[in-house]
């Protein structure tokens, strides 16, 4: 589930935003290690049209009540160079939105699966 916006002329996205496993392939479920009882996950963010984006990043769990959000902003490197921000996760469900100047350019929702017994 990945949203990014799209010029007018129907050109690749600008933007785009995705969770990645420890080979980097993109996944909307991981599994929680057996030894730290967490997921590893990368967060990626691409801006194909300029350098130097500041992005506000939001994960927010979703199964727990209240639910719990963590924002932070990142500044993108080169034009079209992927930013990776390396991140544990507990057993639960995810969204991640990813904003640029207030508006949500990318999200993201994912799964972390206990560890296998």
């Amino acid at each position: 589930m990945l949203a990014a916006s799209a010029g007018a002329s129907g050109d690749s996205p600008r933007f785009t935003g995705q969770v990645t496993d420890a080979l980097r392939n993109p996944t909307h479920r991981l599994a929680a290690s057996a030894s730290t009882g967490r997921a590893a996950a990368d967060l990626i963010f691409t801006d194909a049209k300029q350098a130097h984006t500041a992005v506000r990043t939001c994960v927010r769990r979703r199964d727990v009540s209240p639910s719990t959000r963590t924002c932070f902003t990142i500044t993108t490197g080169a034009a079209g160079v992927a930013t990776i921000t390396p991140l544990r996760f507990p057993p639960g469900r995810y969204v991640v939105r990813w904003s640029v100047s207030g508006d949500v350019v990318a999200r993201w929702r994912f799964v972390v699966v206990p560890a296998p017994a």
